[in-house]
């Protein structure tokens, strides 16, 4: 038992530092540290995330660190009795499988990622699984893993399904879990890091962009792949990075878990919140058309 006290311990400080604190930890200070005019240029969102908001990010976070731990913890316990598809061997399998096996890897996790974030998106287990994430509508890389425990036992059941079933060598394992960590954090960002002079290329146009997964976090109904947005794009929920997002200035400052249930309803193109939401802005006591009327006089 105490053995598997410690290996607990071992996985939760290598998933808590390596993981999360210098991925976002980095990200973080490159953009919102050590700010520069070039860089306020790859802004994506008018709208600021609050100290409350990175607050929360960072708490829900470190709760799924420590899920994650105990998933891995589990995971490594299988493994010592061959109970996982995991080689250490180079020998057993072709050279050519390890890239191969990353690309399989990779596309395997973004259908079950597409498919449970959907999932999780569906207005009757929303609060349950998802709301949490969303109420960062600008979010910030320290949101990476700003999950709710269903969602987060959710996200570890793929990849422990990927390597209990899927031949992997550990060199693949690691990594595949670089690049998902590098994605996942550039696209909480909130600036676009990727250059056109790449994302615009033919080649390139299958994989999101930092600004696709930022539409998703003021369009609840678009793009909700992770590397690629091969499904969004099969099943109508994609939107281009070159489409204008609806706008946030106007959504509340700290929205409640009913009123990011309410902009999950509302249709793929209607801003946050919509039109005909006449409920106070707790910031000003001035109506949502109200302001939208008042700036529309001030920009003309």
């Amino acid at each position: 038992m105490l053995t598997v006290v410690l290996e607990f311990l071992a996985i939760f400080a290598f998933i808590l530092v390596a993981g999360y604190v210098l991925p976002a930890g980095s990200f973080y200070i490159r953009y919102y540290v050590r700010k520069t005019p070039e860089k306020e240029a790859l802004r994506i969102q008018q709208r600021r995330p609050t100290r409350d908001q990175i607050k929360r990010e960072v708490l829900l976070s470190l709760s799924t660190v420590a899920i994650f731990s105990v998933g891995a913890t589990i995971l490594f316990e299988l493994y010592k009795p061959g109970h996982t598809a995991i080689y250490t061997n180079f020998h057993d399998y072709p050279l050519w499988y390890l890239p191969v096996s990353l690309v399989l890897c990779a596309l395997a996790h973004d259908t079950y990622f597409y498919w449970t974030h959907r999932f999780m998106h569906w207005q009757p287990v929303f609060k349950y699984f998802h709301v949490g994430h969303h109420k960062s509508i600008a979010p910030t890389p320290w949101a990476i893993f700003a999950f709710q425990p269903l969602e987060a036992i959710t996200q570890f059941i793929g990849i422990m399904a990927i390597v209990i079933f899927m031949p992997l060598h550990p060199l693949v394992i690691l990594g595949f879990l670089w690049w998902d960590t590098i994605v996942n954090t550039a696209g909480h960002t909130g600036y676009e890091v990727v250059p056109k002079v790449v994302s615009r290329r033919p080649v390139m146009k299958l994989f999101n962009t930092v600004t696709h997964h930022d539409h998703h976090h003021t369009n609840m109904k678009v793009n909700f792949g992770s590397f690629f947005n091969m499904w969004d794009r099969l099943m109508g929920t994609f939107l281009s990075d070159e489409a204008e997002a609806p706008s946030t200035v106007e959504a509340p400052g700290k929205p409640t878990v009913a009123e990011v249930a309410r902009a999950n309803k509302r249709g793929p193109r209607e801003p946050w919140p919509d039109a005909g939401d006449s409920r106070p802005d707790r910031r000003s006591g001035t109506s949502a058309p109200a302001l939208r009327e008042s700036s529309a006089k001030v920009n003309s």
